[in-house]
Formats: C-alpha cells, structure tokens, sequence
C-alpha cells in the first residue's frame, strides 16, 4: 500500500472510485445497455421478419404471375375457340343462306318455265284455232267452187280431223 501512496494513489479513494464505477456500470448496463440491445434486437428481428415477408411477397407475386399468365393463356384459348366458333357458325349460316336463295331461285325459274310452257300452249292453241278456223273457211271457198257438196262434206270431214294433227 506504500507503494500506492507513494505513486499519489489513495487506496479507500481508488476503491471508492471502483465501486462508483462498478455501479455506474450496472446502472448503465441495466438502464442503457440492456435496453439498447433489447431494442437492437427487437429491430433486428423487425428487419428478419421483414425480409422473409418480403421474400414471400416476391414468391407470392411469382406465384400470381405465373396463375395471371396461366389465366391470360386460358382466356386467349378460349376467345380462340369462340372466334372459331362464331367463324364457323357465320360459314354455316351463309351456306344456309346461299342454299336457300339457291333453292328458291330454282323455284322460281321452275315457276317461270312453267308458265312460259303454258303460255306458249296456250298461244299455240289460239294460233292453231285461228289457222284452222283460216284455213278450213278458205278450203270451204275454194271447194265450193271446184267441187260438188258431197266431195265439199268429205273434204271438210277429212280436213278437220287431219289438220289439227299436223299443226302440232
């Protein structure tokens, strides 16, 4: 301890000292220490907790992308498949359409050649009634006038059955 004295160290001072600062360390550890690394720690865990959200989050947005083009692709594919079938419900009512008009342009070409055809018989008709009825009262002109009223009944029997036969 003289030694300490000599130096100028007082021994119940230096001891004094330590246990001052024994206890401004506990205190400090107690009150500062302990809770800065309470805090420390807490933060700490914060910024793991908040990585591992994030990294789930970033798996998360994967995950979506992925069932977001899975999605993406099952709608074009089906838009597809409704486009091919309007196109194809479009070709089939056109073809409806055209059979139809077809069917019914037919018709009314039949329509017309059968009237025309009945026409045309008719107007035959008239026309083979007129010539008959020309030809039977120049005959009847010309016979009275070469032949006896026998010859002129036979003649005129034989004319009327014969010349509608050749007219057709």
């Amino acid at each position: 301890m003289e030694l300490l004295s000599k130096l100028g160290i007082d021994w119940s001072l230096l001891v004094a000292q330590m246990v001052n600062f024994g206890v401004l360390v506990g205190l400090l550890t107690f009150l500062v220490y302990k809770p800065l690394l309470n805090v420390l720690d807490a933060r700490r865990e914060k910024i793991r907790k908040s990585m591992e959200d994030v990294k789930l989050i970033e798996r998360q947005k994967k995950d979506m992308e992925v069932l977001r083009e899975a999605e993406l692709r099952k709608i074009d594919q089906e838009c597809g498949a409704f486009m091919e079938k309007t196109k194809q419900q479009a070709e089939k009512m056109r073809q409806e359409i055209l059979a139809t008009a077809k069917k019914e342009s037919e018709q009314l070409l039949e329509r017309g050649r059968q009237q025309l055809e009945s026409e045309r018989g008719r107007v035959f008709a008239d026309v083979q009634q007129v010539l008959t009825t020309v030809i039977m009262k120049m005959t009847q002109k010309i016979i009275e006038r070469e032949f006896s009223k026998d010859d002129q009944d036979r003649i005129l029997a034989s004319l009327s059955q014969e010349l509608p036969k050749h007219l057709r």
